[in-house]
C-alpha cells in the first residue's frame, strides 16, 4: 500500500490527484542500500548488499538481486539487467540487515502513525452496540482508512469469540481475529488485534479493532458515522480464502 498499490499516487486507485496524467502501468526501480539475506531449509540463498527494490502498478515492491548473489533457481527481472527475482515462498525467512521481514519487502513510502484520540467511537454490528471508547488510537497507515483501536475494556468481549484466522503485515505483524456473535448471527473475523506487534505498531498492542469496510459494521466518531470505504478487506470472500489456505499450508511455512 504504497508508491504504485492501494491507493499511492501510481496506483490504480489513488487517493489524490497529480498536476499530469500518469501512464496506466508505471514501474520505479531504486537502489535498496540495505543487506538483504534469505534461508531456505537452514541455508542461505539470498545474500546482497546490491539489491534494487522494484515498484510497479498493482503490485507489491519486490527484490531484485544480481544473479551472483542467489544460490537457488530464479527468474531473470525484466526491470533490471543482470538481476533476478526470487519468490517470497521460495524462502523460510528473510531478513534485511539482522531485522527478520514478514510478508513482503518494506515499502519505503508506506507508514504508520499511532496517534491516541478523546474522540467518542461507538461500533454496532448489525445495530447491536459492542464497543464505545472515549480514548482509542487511531492508527493512520499509507493508502489505508484511519484505523480505531479500542481497549479491551471498552469493547463486550462477552460477544467475540476467537477465530482460526491469523495473517501477516509486513508492518504490524501477525494479527488474530474474533468473530463477533449477535442475537442473530455470527460475523466471522470482524475484529482483529495485534498481540505481539513489530515496534512500529507497538502503540496498538492487545487493543482491538473492527472492519469499517465491512456492511454489517458501522463506526461512528463523535456522532457522525462514517463512510464504508472499499478495501481487500470488504466482504468475507478473503477470510474464506485464507482460512482454506491455511489449512493447505504445512506446518512452519508462512
Amino acid at each position: 500500500m504504497g508508491l504504485t498499490t492501494g491507493t499511492g499516487p501510481f496506483a490504480s486507485r489513488r487517493a489524490g490527484r497529480l498536476s499530469f496524467e500518469p501512464p496506466e502501468h508505471v514501474v520505479y526501480v531504486e537502489p535498496w542500500p540495505r543487506r538483504g539475506r534469505a534461508f531456505a531449509n537452514g541455508s542461505p540463498v539470498v545474500d546482497s548488499e546490491r539489491a534494487m527494490l522494484v515498484h510497479e502498478t498493482g503490485r507489491l515492491p519486490r527484490y531484485a538481486f544480481p544473479a551472483e548473489d542467489v544460490s537457488l533457481a530464479a527468474e531473470p527481472e525484466p526491470e533490471v539487467e543482470g538481476y533476478v527475482y526470487v519468490p517470497w515462498a521460495a524462502a523460510d525467512r528473510w531478513l534485511e540487515e539482522d531485522d527478520e521481514l514478514m510478508g513482503h519487502p518494506h515499502d519505503p513510502f508506506h507508514r504508520i502513525e499511532v496517534l491516541q484520540s478523546s474522540r467518542l467511537v461507538s461500533v454496532r454490528v448489525c445495530g447491536e452496540l459492542v464497543a464505545e471508547s472515549s480514548r482509542p488510537r487511531i492508527l493512520f497507515e499509507t493508502s489505508l482508512p484511519a484505523r480505531y483501536y479500542h481497549p479491551r475494556d471498552d469493547v463486550h468481549m462477552e460477544q467475540l469469540e476467537p477465530s482460526a484466522l491469523h495473517t501477516v503485515c509486513a508492518y504490524k505483524g501477525q494479527a488474530t481475529y474474533w468473530d463477533v456473535v449477535t442475537a442473530d448471527s455470527r460475523y466471522p473475523a470482524a475484529v482483529w488485534s495485534y498481540e505481539d506487534p513489530l515496534h512500529e505498531a507497538e502503540p496498538v498492542r492487545d487493543l482491538l479493532c473492527f472492519f469499517q469496510e465491512r456492511h454489517e459494521v458501522e463506526i461512528e466518531v463523535d456522532a457522525v458515522v462514517l463512510e464504508m470505504p472499499e478495501t481487500p478487506w470488504s466482504g468475507t470472500a478473503w477470510v474464506e480464502a485464507a482460512l482454506a489456505k491455511a489449512a493447505a499450508t504445512p506446518a512452519g511455512r508462512a
